[in-house]
């Protein structure tokens, strides 16, 4: 193999065009890249779609931390390569500006163009300013250092639930995941402590290796979100996210999955303020062969969901863990269709693990024949939905992601190839 890496300023002769200011020219085998890497301090950095990019092995950091604040750009239809141990990591004050459509998805995959698997590269982590409650009581800024970078500490956390990072809209993350050491592996998209603020609509995280997609504090809001094939949990969050969700679709593979959801407030102290307290409405989760928990809620967490199809998870549809996550009373679970071999864990025999507790609040445990409903071919007959209390969500008469099989708003920019 051939390798040749020149300034993106130069001429050469495989390039019929020169590579977007800032990133370099690299050409293997005959085949054009541009090549980003390193730090990208008060830059301005715009990804155009008729280039293939790939992300340098070191990993690629827009902005310092609150400092040296930059933006990068990526046009819709661009597509982002990712090689073993390559990351892109927006720092806490720049932006990710990433807009593509369901015509022209951006698309962030792995270098290798065949016989793909889970863990080919690393992941998309986004940090922000907002709240997180990994601090002690009383301290002004409580900030924590992201996992799975080891090349420098990279900081999330603050005191601005507005913080913007910018937007996300039509961007899928593929065969992500890469071990950056033993049992340290990047979620497809991580959310450190990302703001309200930041846009983010139709997403998809495909075969990764980790969570698909965690959530570290923060007050983000995420409408359209696809989970596809993730070796360990789909949806994942800790440290007092509180943001909401609506559409969301987890599709788990039969090979290898672990929960459809795993949700935290806190390890230690499990009361840790602000307690993580998000709210979800119309999802739809399929468990696959090798699934544990459709809903693995622990450690303090609250959470209130709406509209929710829950079927397929071979432990339980619902595991409620610890004490805390009893015993404080921020669990809703509403307007919701709950069809496992087993409904729920029925741990120090609580009443929250129990099937009266889910039918009182207006759920239906039916038999498990629900496996593979998606898109929703007779929504209505599921029975009527109901719309949370928030303008965020749009008003809705049907449970589940789907309104219809005709509602099919993942088809054609979202991808369930598993190689």
């Amino acid at each position: 193999m051939k390798t040749f890496i020149v300034s993106s300023l130069l001429l050469f002769s495989v390039a019929a065009t020169a590579c977007p200011t800032g990133t370099e020219i690299l050409v293997e085998n005959d085949q054009k890249f541009c090549l980003l890497k390193g730090k990208y301090l008060n830059s301005q950095l715009n990804l155009t779609a008729n280039h293939v990019y790939r992300l340098d092995d070191e990993g690629v950091f827009i902005g310092g931390d609150n400092r040296d604040n930059s933006t990068i750009r990526i046009q819709a239809g661009t597509k982002i390569l990712g090689e073993p141990k390559s990351f892109l990591a927006i720092q806490r004050g720049s932006k990710i500006l990433a807009e593509g459509s369901s015509a022209k998805p951006i698309v962030f995959t792995s270098i290798n163009a065949v016989n793909r698997k889970r863990g080919e590269w690393g992941g998309l982590v986004i940090n922000g300013n907002a709240p997180i409650n990994a601090c002690k009581p009383g301290t002004q800024l409580c900030e924590a250092i992201s996992e799975g970078i080891k090349i420098e500490p990279v900081k999330f956390g603050g005191n601005d639930p507005l913080d913007n990072s910018g937007v996300l809209k039509y961007v899928r993350v593929e065969f992500a995941g890469y071990p950056m050491s033993q049992d340290n592996e990047l979620n497809g998209i991580t959310f450190n402590a990302v703001g309200e603020g930041t846009e983010v609509d139709y997403i998809q995280v495909n075969m990764n290796a980790d969570d698909g997609v965690e959530f570290f504090g923060g007050t983000v809001n995420v409408k359209h979100l696809v989970l596809t094939n993730n070796e360990d949990d789909s949806l994942d969050w800790d440290m007092g996210f509180t943001g909401k969700i609506q559409y969301l679709l987890v599709k788990q593979a039969d090979d290898s999955a672990d929960n459809g959801i795993e949700a935290d407030n806190f390890k230690s102290p499990m009361n840790a303020s602000p307690r993580s307290n998000p709210t979800i409405s119309n999802a739809t989760f399929l468990g696959g062969k090798n699934s544990a928990y459709g809903l693995l809620l622990r450690r303090g967490t609250s959470a209130s969901f709406y509209n929710t199809i829950l079927t397929g998870f071979t432990k339980a549809c619902i595991d409620i863990d610890d004490a805390e996550t009893f015993n404080h009373g921020g669990l809703k679970i509403e307007s919701s269709i709950i069809s496992c071999e087993k409904t729920a864990e029925n741990e120090n025999n609580d009443v929250w693990s129990t099937d009266s507790w889910l039918i009182n609040q207006g759920n239906k445990t039916v038999s498990p024949d629900l496996i593979g409903y998606y898109p929703n071919e007779a929504s209505p007959a599921l029975g009527n939905g109901i719309t949370p209390e928030d303008l965020f969500f749009d008003p809705v008469d049907y449970i589940g992601a789907f309104a219809s099989a005709e509602d099919n708003w993942e088809a054609g920019w979202t991808s369930m190839v598993q190689e």
